[in-house]
């Protein structure tokens, strides 16, 4: 995939024009040279308690969010955009994409039981629990399974830097 000039549209946005042009300079300086500035990896981790009535002294009844930059945001949609043909998956995966989730996955699952069970067929299953995979990805391993489906190298080099200067600090009672 060859290069292309990345365009801001902030048309909402208080900084108007100028604020456009820099974010403009500064996404395409970016791609080019498959560089990413430290404070984009910076995240504040919030603790969330997941259920009210459960024990809030327990670690594990808490889930993350992690906060980043604004621009950090916006050119994660940029790169979307820009390498969105790389990015497809197979129509089967239902997490991790649009207008897709656990509705769907059990949708499909629940058809393919009927039509097997209509027909007197057997129907057999198994079920995997992946609610921490996201947290326990290889990096390497990504970017090899990614230059494997032949994505940008840039895209992976760009990937590879920002993922090497990722941080992240826990907010506990506002400290």
């Amino acid at each position: 995939m060859g290069l292309t000039t990345v365009h801001c549209y902030c048309a909402a946005c208080d900084g108007g024009h100028h604020l456009q042009v820099h974010l403009t300079l500064l996404f395409n300086a970016m791609l080019r040279h498959s560089y990413v500035p430290h404070e984009l990896g910076r995240g504040i981790i919030i603790p969330l308690l997941k259920d009210k009535c459960v024990d809030s002294y327990k670690l594990d009844a808490y889930r993350g969010i992690t906060l980043c930059s604004i621009i950090a945001k916006l050119f994660e949609l940029v790169l979307l955009n820009q390498y969105h043909d790389q990015l497809c998956s197979d129509d089967l995966q239902f997490g991790f994409k649009k207008q897709s989730g656990c509705a769907h996955a059990l949708f499909a699952f629940k058809e393919t039981v009927r039509y097997f069970t209509m027909k007197s067929g057997k129907v057999y299953c198994a079920f995997l629990d992946a609610s921490k995979a996201f947290d326990k990805v290889l990096h390497n391993g990504l970017f090899v399974k990614l230059l494997k489906r032949n994505v940008s190298i840039s895209f992976i080099q760009l990937l590879a830097n920002w993922y090497s200067k990722l941080t992240g600090c826990v907010l506990s009672n506002n400290c």
